[in-house]
């Protein structure tokens, strides 16, 4: 499938992979060895991990001791990390834990000038969720996005109008 997204799309088009660690019952290994394969044969250029912690010790198999992110980390991959980075001192160390970039999803719906508050301020943080509706509306966000925000569970305050 994803030699044909390639074939259609052309070598300047650029494929990433979300791998959300944890989930679909796969082995960490299996995982690891799947992503390596994936790299090897040049079908993707970046790599999306989305462990939901971290910094969450291996705790069995070949892996065990290491943190989820640097058993992905010395691939031979551009790869970046996304979710729940909401400050800059997150993003600062996930860069120093060898990711080449980081996603931001919540932080920049929250603050869609999320990247140049970070740049300037290196201690700068996205407000705590949940937020009022109206601090989203306030940030240019439609009501129709609001309300399927609400959905997520901890983006909208419950009961804010």
């Amino acid at each position: 499938m994803i030699g044909g997204i390639r074939r259609g799309c052309g070598p300047d088009f650029r494929i990433g992979w979300h791998l959300s660690i944890e989930r679909y019952g796969l082995r960490l290994e299996e995982l690891r060895e799947m992503t390596a394969e994936i790299f090897d044969r040049e079908l993707i250029d970046y790599l999306d991990l989305a462990p939901w912690d971290y910094h969450q010790i291996v705790q069995e198999g070949s892996f065990r001791g290491r943190t989820l992110l640097n058993v992905f980390a010395d691939l031979p991959r551009n790869g970046g990390a996304a979710g729940r980075i909401r400050s800059a001192g997150r993003a600062t160390r996930l860069l120093d834990e060898g990711c080449d970039f980081v996603l931001i999803g919540r932080a920049g719906i929250l603050e869609r000038n999320c990247p140049v508050l970070v740049e300037s301020d290196a201690s700068h943080e996205s407000p705590a969720l949940p937020v009022p509706a109206d601090f989203l509306r306030k940030g240019g966000l439609s009501e129709r996005f609001i309300d399927h925000l609400r959905g997520w569970g901890d983006v909208v305050r419950p009961g804010s109008l």
